[in-house]
């Protein structure tokens, strides 16, 4: 009887261990297929090397262009671009000792940026609340800046996070849409009149009546 036992108990044993052993291997294809998943989403976000160079070359010959977008798209570029930055700002210079600085950085705020935005004042406008303006503004933009722009979102799209990933990817093809329009043999200065909007909305026959 006591040999049974040891028997019945080794066999149970050696079950768990082989139950333990193909969950662990089930585990470890789901996290390789996760893996492989999230990696071929990432090589879909970035943009070809000689492509982006393109771009760059395109954006650099820009005087100035404004862009109108959600002050929360505002932000997330200007960080990754910039180092830095908040909602509420509308200018990247350090406010005077006498202004309360609402809008603009204070002295310590300014030295955490790795790139000067070179915004001054009057560079970014919040847009009038309004039925589709809530939360809108446009910043004037040199080509300086896009050129930044464009560098941060290009490497942010090769990043593994799929969130991050997405958002640089798309946010970059929006700034190709502008260079697409850029006509080489065009007289110079027209892009200073040039408002570029990212807005991706729906059809207007989902619109409330």
């Amino acid at each position: 009887m006591l040999k049974t036992w040891r028997e019945e108990y080794r066999a149970n044993q050696a079950a768990k261990r082989r139950i333990e052993q193909e969950e662990w291997e089930q585990e470890k294809r789901w996290r390789e297929e996760d893996r492989a998943a999230r990696l071929k989403a990432v090589a879909e976000n970035a943009v070809d090397p000689a492509e982006h160079n393109q771009n760059l070359k395109a954006a650099t010959g820009v005087s100035y262009l404004t862009l109108v977008c959600h002050e929360d798209t505002w932000t997330f570029m200007a960080i990754r671009a910039f180092g830095q930055w908040k909602p509420e700002w509308t200018q990247s210079t350090p406010h005077e000792m006498h202004d309360a600085g609402g809008g603009s950085p204070n002295y310590l705020d300014s030295s955490r940026f790795t790139v000067d935005p070179n915004l001054l004042k009057g560079r970014i406008k919040k847009l009038p609340t309004g039925t589709n303006k809530a939360g809108m503004q446009q910043i004037t933009l040199s080509g300086h800046n896009l050129t930044q722009l464009l560098a941060s979102l290009h490497q942010g799209a090769k990043e593994e996070d799929i969130a991050d990933s997405a958002r640089c990817g798309r946010l970059y093809g929006k700034l190709v849409e502008f260079l697409d329009l850029l006509d080489p043999d065009a007289e110079a200065g027209q892009t200073t009149g040039i408002t570029f909007q990212i807005d991706d909305s729906v059809d207007a026959s989902h619109l409330r009546q």
